[in-house]
């Protein structure tokens, strides 16, 4: 659904979500498409490596006044707000240092966007609105993960 907003969301009242008005749809290419379910899957098993690592190697680039944000750390904590869920808890540093996730999100530039990660991110953004909105909150990469598997030819 390339038109992802609250009005065409919908929760019924067994707590599933119903998706209204797909006049509007794109297409993600099919390595886009095993892109996000590997994304996906390393979210949902907590690998912080393998999910800063699929960041750096598709081009996401984030800048700081310290630099070029390179810590698994934050990269996996960014992967988890556009495909999982919003987690404002301090963030542990590779260096040990703690950091308030606020501050690094306001002292922060995206300098490069992968397209998968901002369409991903529209889609991700809106679902946990509505799930929190509803008392409801979600873990995406927990939903998503079948999916995913399926994505990858896993079981």
């Amino acid at each position: 659904n390339a038109d992802p907003h609250p009005g065409n969301i919908l929760v019924l009242p067994d707590g599933k979500l119903g998706l209204l008005d797909y006049g509007m749809v794109g297409r993600i290419s099919e390595s886009d498409r095993k892109t996000i379910a590997r994304t996906i899957l390393a979210l949902e098993n907590k690998d912080k490596r393998t999910t800063a690592n699929i960041y750096r190697e598709n081009g996401y680039k984030a800048t700081n006044s310290k630099g070029d944000l390179v810590d698994d750390n934050v990269l996996h904590r960014f992967a988890s707000f556009h495909f999982d869920k919003i987690d404002l808890s301090p963030l542990s540093l590779e260096s040990g240092e703690t950091v308030n996730i606020l501050e690094v999100l306001r002292s922060t530039r995206e300098v490069v966007t992968p397209t998968w990660v901002e369409e991903g991110r529209r889609l991700a953004g809106l679902l946990q609105g509505v799930a929190a909105q509803a008392a409801r909150p979600i873990s995406l990469a927990k939903e998503w993960s079948p999916i995913a598997k399926k994505a990858l030819g896993k079981k």
